[in-house]
């Protein structure tokens, strides 16, 4: 098993640490505390990123670029 300090995270994803920060606080990412120092698990970076996804929708500009 992998884990991430929230500053790899942040190299990862291309966000600031406030920003994991505050997933991390509102429950979205999960983390563990070992000391004084936050941990990320693969499993859960990868849950958080699945939590995220979108469906991309396809705009009529890029139907009539095909033809």
């Amino acid at each position: 098993m992998k884990v991430y300090s929230v500053y790899e995270v942040c190299e990862i994803l291309g966000i600031a640490r406030k920003t994991i920060n505050k997933y991390i606080s509102s429950g979205e990412l999960r983390a563990v505390r070992l000391g004084n120092q936050i941990r990320i698990t693969e499993e859960a970076l990868n849950e958080f990123l699945n939590s995220k996804s979108v469906d991309v929708k396809v705009k009529p500009i890029d139907e009539l670029k095909k033809i």
